[in-house]
C-alpha cells in the first residue's frame, strides 16, 4: 500500500480536488480512498490496471462526500483564509466547475488537466469513448459559457 500511496497519492489528491473544489475535502477523500483500497486489496485479484481501479474508488469516495454535504439542514460556512495553502484553481473556475455534475467534473479534470486520451478515459470510467467525448464537449461548453457570463459582469 505504501508503494501505491507513493505512486498515486499526489495524482489522486489532485483528482479529488478537481471534483470537490475544496482542499480539506480532497485530503479526506484521498485518505479514504487509500483506506478503502487497502481493505479491498486482500480480496482483489491481480488487476490489469490498478490505477484505474484506484481512481474509481476515489471518484465514488468524492461522490459520497458530496452526498454527505447535501444532508446538512443548514448552510455550511465556507472556509476563507485557510482554504488552500496555494490556490490550485482560480475562484472563477471553481464557481464554473460547481455548475457541473461531479461526473462531468471528474471527466473534465481527467481530460483537461491530466491530458488523458479517450481510450484511457474509457478504461477509468467504464463508459464508451464516444459517449465520454460528447459529455466532455458539453461540459467544456458549459464552463466556457459560465466564464464568459462572469467576465461580462
Amino acid at each position: 500500500m505504501e508503494e501505491a500511496l507513493e505512486r498515486y497519492g499526489k495524482a489522486i489528491f489532485k483528482y479529488c480536488l478537481g471534483i470537490l473544489c475544496n482542499y480539506h475535502d480532497a485530503q479526506d477523500a484521498m485518505q479514504e480512498t487509500f483506506i478503502k483500497a487497502h481493505k479491498a486489496e486482500a480480496s482483489l485479484r491481480l488487476r490489469e490496471n490498478y490505477g484505474a481501479w484506484l481512481y474509481r474508488i476515489a471518484y465514488n469516495t468524492c461522490l459520497n462526500i458530496l452526498r454527505g454535504k447535501r444532508r446538512w439542514l443548514f448552510p455550511v460556512k465556507k472556509e476563507t483564509a485557510y482554504e488552500m495553502p496555494e490556490p490550485f484553481i482560480d475562484p472563477v473556475l471553481i464557481a464554473a466547475l460547481e455548475t457541473l455534475s461531479p461526473a462531468d467534473r471528474a471527466l473534465f479534470y481527467s481530460r483537461a488537466v491530466e491530458d488523458m486520451d479517450y481510450v484511457q478515459l474509457e478504461e477509468r470510467f467504464g463508459i464508451r469513448a464516444a459517449t465520454l467525448r460528447k459529455r466532455y464537449e458539453r461540459a467544456k461548453n458549459k464552463l466556457k459559457a459560465f466564464i464568459e457570463r462572469s467576465e461580462q459582469t
